[in-house]
Order: structure tokens, then C-alpha cells, then sequence
């Protein structure tokens, strides 16, 4: 029997999917909120917008909660492109305010000194923004190695324009051509329901995009861009998996830092004595034998 998990550690799990940009977008003033919602119940999976439709499927599976809209998802599967804070070094005066709102420690700078952005560490959250008295800060693409997965790219019109996957005779024509012995059909159509999970079990990234597929199909479904769309999706939800995991991690540093300092106690090398009567006793105690010291002929 399986036993369901707690609220608690259904929110943790939750916000470890989560992109952690802490944008406030889907109406909880962070991920970790917004975690909690969801395992309450309290929130739907659709209303994290930077995590787009291929967060929303994951976190719908792990909810046990069906998808909310039928149809090829793989049009809609637009995640928007990532961006990063950039600090106009001629207008900042170095007041330290965009500092404290930063999530993951992102701003370097000091009182009357040109601030700086890690690159590395910064999610585009937008937080510091508001606190800038000069408006110095602004949002801009983050560089990538790769392109990202735009509504606009030619594979993901080709799809919104092209026969829908509903159209599939189920042939069988496709799996035959394909040099990689993989279920073309089975695959656009884990694609189109944006199961990444699934269509990678399907061997997706076997895919050598040589087309043959698509020029079998007797219904013409455009199948070598449902795989090519599909591949840049995939590689676009690793990416942010990645930058999420690793701004996690720095909020976690940045929350214990914040946190009182606790030391053990100093070891008592001297016994403490039971009271303040006692201690003053020892004390005299002890100034009596130095006064006697001191008296004896010759002493120093």
C-alpha cells in the first residue's frame, strides 16, 4: 500500500521542480509559497509562467491530476526565454538597495561603489528592480548556447500550421522508414500531450531528423518537426532544471546566513563556584594567602 506524502514533504518535492526565479507571477511571493500552495491544493500547476506548459504537465503527473486542456500541447509549449538584470554603470551611485531584495545573492557591491551582477547566480527574477531609486537596472536576454524553443521558430509552425497528429491512421508506414527503429507516431503523440518523460523513454534524442517519416506519411503530419520542436523543448526545460537547481541551492546558503549565528559554550576550565557568597570567600581567600606571601622576609 502506498502511503501518500505528507503537505510538507509534497511542497519540498514540488519546489524542487519549481524554475526558482521567485517572480511572483503565478500570485504567491515565491516558489516556495507557491510549492506549498500547490500541495495544499490551494493552487493550480498552470500558474507558474516561467515554467510554462512542460512545468505545468510535470507537476500535473506528480499531483495525479489529468491534463487540463486535450489537444497538441506542443504548439502551446512555449516557455519564455530566460532573462538576466544588467546595472547601467553610468547611472549607478552605489546605494546598496538592490542588494537585500535579491534571492540569491546575485548584486556585488558596497555603499558608494559601482554594483555588479553575477551572471551565474542571477534568475531575472526582477526584485531588484523596484528598489533602484535611479532606475540603473534593467532586464535583458540571457546568453545561451543554443536556441530557445520561441512560438515563432519555424518547427513550432510548421506544427501549428501543418495535419495535427490526430490525423495519424496509425499505418505503421513511419516506423518501418525510420533508420532508428523508433514509433514515430507514438512519439509525436507523447509529444504532443508535452510528456517529455515519456517520449524520451521513446528515444527521442535517437532521433537523426533525416525526415523519412515525415515523407511516408500518407496524412502528411510534419513529423520530423514534432521532433525537432520536441528536442529543443527538451534541452530548454534541462537548462532551467539546471540554473533552478543551482539557485536553489544559493538561497538555501543565503537563508542560513541570515540566520542568528549559535556557537556551543566555552568549555569552564575553572569550576564556577555555587554562588556569589562563595566567590567572594575564594577571592579573599586568595588575596590572604598572597598578603601572607608577600610578608615573609624576602619575599619579592
Amino acid at each position: 500500500m502506498t502511503v501518500a506524502p505528507s503537505p510538507e514533504a509534497l511542497a519540498q518535492r514540488i519546489e524542487r521542480f519549481l524554475p526558482q526565479t521567485q517572480c511572483a507571477a503565478c500570485g504567491y511571493p515565491g516558489c516556495q509559497p507557491f510549492a506549498a500552495a500547490l500541495a495544499a491544493g490551494e493552487a493550480t500547476p498552470e500558474a507558474c509562467v516561467p515554467g510554462g506548459l512542460p512545468l505545468a504537465r510535470r507537476l500535473q503527473k506528480l499531483l495525479g491530476k489529468a491534463p487540463d486542456a486535450p489537444g497538441n500541447g506542443l504548439t502551446q509549449a512555449v516557455i519564455p526565454a530566460p532573462l538576466r538584470a544588467r546595472i547601467r554603470e553610468q547611472d549607478c551611485i552605489g546605494c546598496t538597495k538592490c542588494i537585500e531584495p535579491c534571492p540569491v545573492d546575485a548584486v556585488l557591491g558596497a555603499p558608494k561603489q559601482l554594483h555588479s551582477i553575477l551572471a551565474d547566480h542571477c534568475t531575472g527574477c526582477g526584485l531588484c528592480l523596484p528598489p533602484c531609486p535611479v532606475d540603473c537596472i534593467e532586464l535583458e536576454p540571457a546568453p545561451l548556447e543554443f536556441d530557445w524553443p520561441a512560438a515563432s521558430n519555424l518547427t513550432a509552425v510548421a506544427i501549428r500550421e501543418g495535419v495535427d497528429i490526430a490525423a495519424c491512421s496509425a499505418c505503421g508506414e513511419c516506423a518501418r522508414a525510420c533508420p532508428s527503429a523508433l514509433a514515430p507516431a507514438a512519439l509525436a503523440n507523447a509529444l504532443a500531450a508535452v510528456d517529455l518523460e515519456a517520449a524520451e523513454t521513446l528515444g527521442l534524442e535517437r532521433c537523426t531528423h533525416c525526415g523519412r517519416c515525415s515523407e511516408v506519411c500518407g496524412e502528411q503530419i510534419p513529423l520530423a518537426d514534432y521532433f525537432l520542436h520536441g528536442k529543443a523543448i527538451a534541452r530548454a526545460v534541462a537548462w532551467q532544471s539546471a540554473q533552478a537547481a543551482g539557485a536553489l541551492q544559493q538561497q538555501r546558503k543565503r537563508q542560513a546566513r541570515q540566520q542568528p549565528a549559535t556557537h556551543p559554550a566555552a568549555p569552564d576550565y575553572v569550576a564556577r563556584p555555587a554562588g556569589t557568597q562563595d566567590a567572594q570567600a575564594e577571592i579573599a581567600a586568595a588575596l590572604a594567602r598572597t598578603r601572607q606571601r608577600l610578608s615573609r622576609p624576602g619575599a619579592v
